[in-house]
């Protein structure tokens, strides 16, 4: 296959995983198969997991989401101008309009202290995962675009998050792992058209930098 056909289908993969999610939470709210038992197994394990856990949990989240982006905005905006401003609006819709409606419609409760030990205090419903939806919109378009950019290490670094807070989410005992993957595929369609829209409009400013007609 054609490396457009493996985005294809790897995106018809995810869309096929986030919507039997959504059904089987809706038909179910409570914990999924194996959910209860990873979360009590997590938790468990003691340090460091916690301290990490409430570290990611405190410098992650639909807020800190909100300022990487507008920081991630200045330091591009030096170089592409208003061109960045689509790829900004694009995660602020993520964050701010498609996940709260996204909880509203689906209405899954929150693990409470009966089921788990819940180490942290929230106040929205339970799925998709706020954290994992906003890092993964922010930091996994900052990885996606340093990968374009051939800037591996730096990939790897904006990806450290996105990993990171999902198993926060379980340690902290405030998701359920299906909360924590559903969010993080939504937040992964976002970063994927802010790396589209990103690449996109660099490539046309470098075009018409670089063009001896527009000098």
């Amino acid at each position: 296959m054609t490396g457009r056909a493996w985005v294809l289908w790897g995106a018809g993969v995810l869309v096929a995983v986030l919507v039997a999610l959504t059904v089987a939470v809706v038909v179910h709210p409570g914990p999924l198969p194996g959910e209860l038992g990873y979360i009590r197994w997590l938790q468990a394990r003691g340090e460091p997991l916690a301290t990490i856990a409430d570290v990611v949990r405190a410098t992650t989240g639909t807020e800190a989401g909100v300022v990487v982006a507008v920081l991630f905005a200045v330091l591009l905006g030096r170089r592409y101008g208003r061109a960045v401003l689509p790829a900004v609006a694009v995660a602020l819709v993520a964050m701010l309009v498609v996940q709260p409606l996204y909880k509203e419609i689906v209405d899954r409760p929150r693990p409470d202290a009966t089921q788990v030990e819940v180490r942290a205090e929230h106040t929205s419903k339970s799925f998709p995962s706020g954290h994992s939806l906003s890092t993964t919109a922010v930091w996994g378009a900052a990885a996606g675009f340093a990968w374009t950019r051939r800037r591996r290490a730096w990939a790897v670094v904006a990806a450290v998050p996105v990993v990171l807070t999902g198993f926060s989410s379980a340690v902290q005992g405030v998701h359920w792992p299906s909360d924590a993957i559903a969010g993080t595929i939504t937040g992964g369609f976002a970063a994927w058209v802010i790396v589209q829209q990103l690449n996109a409009d660099s490539i046309a400013l470098e075009t018409v930098v670089a063009s001896p007609s527009e000098r």
